[in-house]
């Protein structure tokens, strides 16, 4: 009998081991144009569409951080006088304006975020409040003292900023394989006029995502024309565009579409627009043609 018992748990090997999978670093852009939000009120006859997205944003991130406690957010702010990195806070940022908790506790609206949350969560949800609020009450003071603002959006800038972070990021955690991935969030009409002025550098940011292995995903909330470069963003690095009529079950989205793992994008249907419109920008006219002369050098 014990001959038995011992050849049969001594060769007896485990199959399974556990498997821990690799961190991920999510980095949000964010438009934050106040112009591209105003229009979008009046098209869609609600309030609160910028709250709403916030929100929707915030248990986006949550649901990130809960996947892998070794996992990374980033949330860059695309303004109309500039960009802003909402979290982390840079060295600049910290220790000025008002704590995010008065912050926090002062917003109804924003009442999404309390003291019994995780302490991860709370971190990350408190200092997007804190750094957004002082980027409008920034907004708000510029537009008393002078009346003529600009309106033009940065997206394009707020972009090559969110691929200099994770190209940081991985130089830094060189030991660790970090999948990485940027997420736009854009409005209104923003994929109108103001991107024939964006179109070289969103170009250059594909470019650079391709080199790097980073999908773009792109959600554009509202508006009736398409953002023609950010589709063709998508479709070079292997990200999901996704045009939604308002912010109304944009968390839905979020958590569907925009969590879909790049490694898995080769094998599973993206829920993509049908066709894309892979036309540029006339460097001369600005404007979107189909044939132009290039020269050998560009091509």
């Amino acid at each position: 009998m014990d001959a038995i018992s011992d050849s049969t748990f001594q060769n007896t090997k485990s199959k399974t081991s556990i498997t821990e999978e690799n961190p991920s670093l999510l980095t949000v852009v964010v438009d934050t144009t106040p112009k591209l939000w105003a229009e979008l009120d009046k098209e869609s006859n609600s309030k609160g569409n910028l709250i709403s997205a916030l929100q929707s944003l915030i248990v986006f991130l949550n649901a990130h951080l809960a996947f892998n406690n070794s996992n990374q957010v980033a949330v860059i702010a695309a303004h109309s006088t500039g960009l802003k990195y909402l979290y982390p806070k840079t060295a600049t940022t910290e220790g000025t304006g008002a704590s995010s908790s008065s912050v926090v506790s002062g917003r109804k609206d924003l009442s999404i975020i309390n003291n019994d949350m995780y302490r991860q969560f709370r971190n990350v949800d408190e200092t997007v409040v804190e750094e957004l609020y002082k980027l409008f009450q920034q907004e708000k003071e510029k537009n008393n003292s002078t009346s003529n603002g600009v309106g033009r959006s940065t997206l394009s800038g707020a972009i090559s900023a969110g691929l200099t972070y994770i190209n940081r990021v991985n130089k830094e955690n060189e030991n660790i394989t970090l999948k990485s991935r940027l997420l736009v969030t854009t409005c209104g009409s923003s994929g109108g006029k103001d991107e024939i002025f964006q179109y070289i550098p969103i170009m250059n940011c594909i470019f650079t995502a391709t080199k790097m292995k980073c999908p773009i995903d792109v959600v554009k909330i509202g508006g009736v024309q398409e953002s023609t470069f950010l589709q063709q963003a998508t479709d070079a690095t292997n990200g999901v565009y996704l045009h939604v009529d308002s912010t109304e079950g944009l968390i839905q989205y979020l958590c569907t579409a925009m969590f879909i793992d790049p490694s898995l994008r080769n094998v599973i249907v993206k829920p993509n627009q049908g066709s894309v419109d892979f036309r540029t920008s006339c460097f001369l006219t600005g404007r979107v043609v189909a044939v132009g002369f290039v020269c050998s050098v560009c091509l």
